[in-house]
């Protein structure tokens, strides 16, 4: 009997050590105030299998050898660590982590023909970034631009704090801009927005005031200066569809198409790549809207490229070409038969 129970206890302990496994825990705090960061995500050997609580702390079983541990955060820099435990080991440690604070400067050069940072302009400055175009999903620049304080696009044409903007034959009083070439018709002075390739823009500069001194009289309400995206090192290609239809107007009478809603549809793409000391740039756009009027239907094609090529002996010297062609082709209804039902010839 006394044997049964020596061998029972030794069988007890032996149980026990075996399941009491190997632990690391912790605190992670801010290595600045040293605050406790609550909710780091925490991975172990590539897995996310906790985070910090309330305090901070964590607390984690494993296996015993060597493991990797990351803590990510979002606003701090990650954290990596590696460790060994041995068999039924605990280990503490203090994490501390640093804020992954980076400054991203935006630089104009609408303001004085020069490059500058935003912030050293002494005029009134918006700037668009190219997400914002790109989340609107717009198939022509105006969608973006009229999204400004202070910039109203009515009839096509832009306005700039209710200045005059364009009155046919006086042309317009906002220029409008292509890297820094003006891209106003020379007969009726009109800004020609279907040219804009909006897949290949790097940002939008408008400056709010008259800027006459350096863009001339057209520019007396202000510049809008759209300009075109260069590749970065890494090879760059987009591809963008968009497809919609038409609602049916709440007069029945008006809706001639029947079942068949009018639709609009088309696509984008744009490729950007660098080839030794040349920077190329391709973009293409369509566009089919078959529009809620009778024949009133729109088929525009666009294609561009931008070309630089980078001097390799003379620093800061480089020349291209670049090149915008627009094929477009539309109808617009002039009459209805009546103010309550279509006209349909």
């Amino acid at each position: 009997m006394k044997h049964f129970w020596s061998l029972a206890l030794l069988f007890t302990a032996f149980t026990f050590l075996k399941s009491k496994g190997q632990e690391i825990s912790g605190r992670i705090t801010d290595k600045l105030t040293n605050e406790t960061l609550i909710g780091v995500n925490i991975l172990l050997d590539g897995k996310g299998i906790a985070s910090s609580d309330f305090d901070g702390k964590f607390s984690i079983s494993t296996t015993k050898g060597n493991h990797e541990m990351v803590f990510k955060f979002i606003g701090y820099k990650q954290k990596k660590i590696n460790f060994t435990l041995s068999a039924g080991e605990s280990k503490q440690i203090e994490i501390k982590m640093s804020e992954d604070a980076e400054l991203i400067e935006t630089v104009v050069v609408s303001a004085g023909k020069f490059e500058q940072r935003i912030e050293e302009t002494t005029v009134s400055i918006e700037v668009i970034k190219p997400n914002l175009i790109s989340n609107k999903n717009t198939t022509n620049i105006q969608t973006a631009i009229d999204q400004v304080p202070g910039i109203n696009i009515t009839d096509g044409q832009a306005n700039i704090r209710g200045g005059s903007g364009w009155s046919y034959g006086a042309g317009t009083r906002v220029q409008v801009l292509v890297d820094d070439m003006p891209l106003i018709s020379g007969d009726a002075g009109q800004a020609q927005w279907n040219l804009i390739s909006t897949e290949n823009i790097n940002q939008v500069e408008i400056i709010k005031g008259a800027t006459s001194a350096l863009y001339g009289s057209s520019a007396l309400n202000g510049v809008i200066n759209i300009r075109t995206a260069y590749p970065n090192d890494k090879p760059e290609t987009k591809i963008n569809f968009h497809n919609g239809k038409y609602a049916n107007a709440k007069r029945k009478s008006l809706n001639w198409w029947g079942y068949n809603k009018r639709k609009v549809y088309g696509m984008d793409f744009l490729h950007k790549q660098k080839i030794g000391n040349l920077d190329l740039v391709l973009g293409g756009f369509f566009l089919e809207d078959q529009g809620y009027r009778y024949k009133e239907v729109t088929s525009r094609q666009r294609v561009n490229f931008n070309t630089r090529y980078r001097n390799p002996k003379i620093e800061g010297l480089s020349y291209g070409i670049n090149a915008n062609f627009l094929f477009n082709e539309t109808a617009s209804a002039l009459i209805w038969e009546s103010y309550e039902s279509a006209f349909i010839p």
